[in-house]
């Protein structure tokens, strides 16, 4: 198993990345984190680049909504958390891999969100802020926030938001198990499980501790076909600790055997009917690396060596496995087929 890249680009501090799919059109994005660009690539026409938009950046995340080519994402959450800015925008597809741009809302430190779409209709909403405020960089005494609510389409407004009684300090990262009725959100605290209000006994949000160690990002795959899920977690804030457990946090399954500085980049999912997870970390060797479940073991196999990757993902099209980059430490954006 490796990996060829086929698409090399140049776009400074490059952060966050999404596929948009619908219909018959079939896209990647890829925004800066500096005031910079997020640019289009066209996965149905040769990788043809388009630009979103220019000079603003600072996006954390950009999420689909439901049954569109529309996105919503996040602008000016501009490094060093200095996002009391922080502002949600709409992307309306006007055709030819153009998106008009408009403001939704102001939301200060807005770090990772979601929209999920319930059986019903109703678009709900998830936002999870890094902070509160911040009177220096590294001022976490006012502990970031969840906030949930609805989001609705047609007046392009979010509504009926609330937060809940429980906040997180660093809170960083976000994982949404949607077919299953539930999300994960990372902190100091821990890993905490929401479960949206049709899966809820109450009917409503509920907010469960599942893990109390101080966690960065996680994502879960069933890697070795038992039928039940592994935890992928990177620990400390922006930590150095890639750790493999099981479903209930019971038994540490697998860990890097080196230290991972500035572990950042993370996805897991089904490649080629084969159930894996990629991870890559922005400092040291700064790796980007592809593991799958083999003769009892996790086993790694390289992507691309020193990418600084921040954000990743990873999709099949027309029978082929690709994973598409913002290797962020490198201002270079990239695309890699898995060639088996």
């Amino acid at each position: 198993m490796k990996f060829e890249k086929i698409l090399s680009d140049s776009l400074e501090s490059c952060y966050s990345v999404a596929r948009l799919q619908h219909g018959d059109e079939d896209f990647l994005l890829v925004a800066s984190e500096v005031e910079q660009s997020c640019f289009a690539y066209n996965l149905n026409n040769e990788l043809e680049r388009t630009t979103v938009w220019n000079e603003v950046g600072g996006t954390m995340s950009i999420i689909q909504i439901p049954g569109s080519l529309d996105f919503l994402a996040t602008q000016k959450f501009y490094p060093g958390f200095d996002a009391k800015e922080c502002q949600i925008v709409q992307g309306t597809y006007q055709g030819n891999g153009s998106w008009k741009i408009s403001k939704v809302a102001d939301f200060p430190y807005l770090h990772r969100f979601d929209l999920i779409q319930e059986k019903s209709g109703r678009i709900l909403f998830v936002g999870c802020t890094i902070a509160n405020s911040k009177a220096f960089v590294e001022d976490w005494s006012d502990k970031g926030k969840i906030v949930v609510g609805e989001f609705d389409y047609q007046e392009s407004n979010l509504f009926n938001l609330k937060e809940l009684a429980l906040r997180l300090l660093k809170n960083h990262g976000y994982y949404e198990v949607k077919e299953e009725g539930y999300s994960l959100i990372t902190g100091v605290e821990g890993i905490l499980k929401l479960t949206y209000p049709e899966y809820s006994d109450s009917g409503d949000w509920r907010l469960d501790l599942i893990f109390n160690e101080e966690t960065s990002d996680i994502v879960q795959v069933d890697l070795d076909g038992d039928g039940q899920k592994e935890n992928i977690i990177i620990q400390g804030f922006h930590g150095d600790r890639l750790r493999v457990f099981n479903q209930d946090f019971s038994q540490e399954i697998f860990h890097h055997p080196e230290a991972t500085p500035f572990g950042h980049a993370i996805w897991s999912g089904n490649l080629l009917g084969e159930d894996v997870f990629v991870f890559g970390w922005r400092s040291g060797k700064a790796d980007l690396m592809l593991y799958r479940y083999q003769d009892q073991t996790v086993e790694p196999v390289m992507v691309e060596a020193d990418s600084a990757s921040s954000n990743c993902l990873a999709f099949e099209k027309d029978g082929r496995a690709y994973i598409f980059s913002a290797n962020n430490g490198r201002h270079h954006v990239a695309l890699y087929e898995l060639m088996k």
